[in-house]
């Protein structure tokens, strides 16, 4: 797709001093209702309109999200905009202290490159530039209220730099810019921290205005409960710090799985992972199935073991996967709140998951779970009845695809979960 133009020419004789008003104009009024990656086509056409020699401009900005430290979006003439995103892997490498956002940043200045005069190792971006053909470059830092590192990047092909008149016309738009990019920049990073506490579908009904107590709605889900084998011995042989090692490559063979398949990780307790897969927009019957195809995957990946202190600690765990009613949103007191779901199908998820560690079994599945799978075509193998606590009938429960584990000790962290949700 290519970029939408203004349809106006462009300017060729002198920029007036009052020529940024109209851009100002466009960036207070307008600019704030739109996506960040049109505010940035829109914002470099305008300036190419007024007769800036641009052929490649870029907003930039940090976020505060678990695995991306910042954004670009790269504007170029008849090309699709480019979305960039500078990863956590990349914070050390070195590649932001060579760059000229960085000293943009500290200085508070303006910086320009020649590129016919400035050597390939002042700046790492320098040969890229060059190779792409540009002559002229400049990062120029966005002020903003909290500290925050945001930039804009102009680079031309042409032989002549910026008039002064065409600077000036870029200092009096940037306060303008800048109080838009923080704006925009400020809710994406509301949105992405509350969802990487409390997930997507959470997040967006808090953003939504769901933050009152007691604001609960009543949903229908496949219900899994995950938890890790033999956590009590590996915490009290291992230091915190690799203790929180292990629980996070637990975490990582678990979690993008439910992601991939549209479930919702609600909460991490110990070393359990809660989950839901509402079956609102696609029926119980594939809810299900979402869940049940998650945790397989799960359990079949391959997550090497963690060696510490002369001892080596396999990454196992057990999946529970129920499906029913529960109440989902805000509980809490007064002044602190959790967003999570409650409810006694909850409670069942949980208990099930402690069979799990009971009857050495590394994949357990409750009756009404077992009947949809096998409408499916899953193989399920009853494993009985059960006695559990606070439940006063035998738990029926099921294995699919007759996946087991070798007797493990139940560490109470099911148990744990099930107090959390309602035992």
């Amino acid at each position: 797709m290519k970029t939408r133009t203004l349809g106006l020419p462009r300017r060729d004789t002198p920029i007036e001093a009052h020529m940024g008003e109209g851009i100002i104009g466009w960036l207070i009024g307008e600019a704030p209702r739109l996506e960040l990656g049109t505010i940035a086509e829109g914002l470099a056409q305008r300036l190419t309109v007024e007769g800036l020699p641009i052929d490649r401009f870029s907003l930039s900005f940090g976020l505060l999200n678990p695995s991306i430290v910042a954004v670009g979006l790269i504007w170029r003439p008849g090309q699709p905009l480019q979305y960039t995103h500078f990863g956590l892997e990349n914070r050390d490498t070195g590649q932001y202290e060579r760059s000229p956002f960085k000293r943009a940043q500290d200085t508070g200045e303006w910086v320009h490159i020649d590129l016919a005069n400035t050597p390939d190792e002042a700046f790492g971006i320098v040969p890229s530039l060059r190779e792409d053909g540009f002559s002229h470059y400049y990062a120029i830092p966005l002020p903003s209220s909290g500290g925050d590192v945001m930039s804009i990047t102009m680079a031309t092909k042409g032989p002549r730099d910026f008039s002064d008149d065409e600077k000036a016309l870029l200092n009096s738009i940037l306060p303008a810019a800048a109080v838009v990019l923080e704006l925009k920049t400020l809710r994406a990073t509301f949105r992405d921290v509350l969802s990487a506490y409390v997930g997507r579908g959470p997040a967006a009904q808090i953003i939504d205005g769901t933050v009152h107590r007691g604001e609960v709605t009543q949903v229908r889900a496949a219900i899994m409960v995950v938890d890790l084998r033999g956590f009590t011995h590996m915490s009290t042989q291992l230091p915190p710090r690799a203790t929180a090692e292990v629980i996070n490559a637990y975490y990582d063979v678990v979690v993008p799985q439910v992601v991939e398949r549209g479930g919702e990780v609600l909460k991490f307790i110990g070393d359990a992972v809660l989950a839901i897969f509402p079956t609102e927009g696609r029926g119980e019957r594939e809810a299900v199935l979402a869940a049940l195809d998650a945790a397989r995957a799960a359990l079949d990946t391959d997550a090497p073991p963690y060696e510490a202190a002369g001892e080596t600690f396999p990454i196992r765990f057990g999946v529970a996967v129920h499906v029913g009613e529960a109440v989902f949103g805000n509980v809490g007191s007064r002044d602190r709140l959790d967003f999570t779901v409650i409810g006694r199908d909850v409670n069942v998820a949980a208990r099930i998951a402690s069979l799990c560690s009971r009857l050495g079994r590394d994949y357990l599945v409750s009756d009404a779970v077992a009947a949809i799978g096998r409408d499916a075509g899953r193989l399920m193998t009853l494993e009985g009845g059960h006695d559990v606590r606070g439940l006063g009938d035998p738990l029926i429960v099921h294995v699919p695809d007759v996946a087991t584990l070798p007797p493990a000790v139940d560490d109470g962290i099911s148990q744990g979960l099930t107090l959390a949700s309602n035992a």
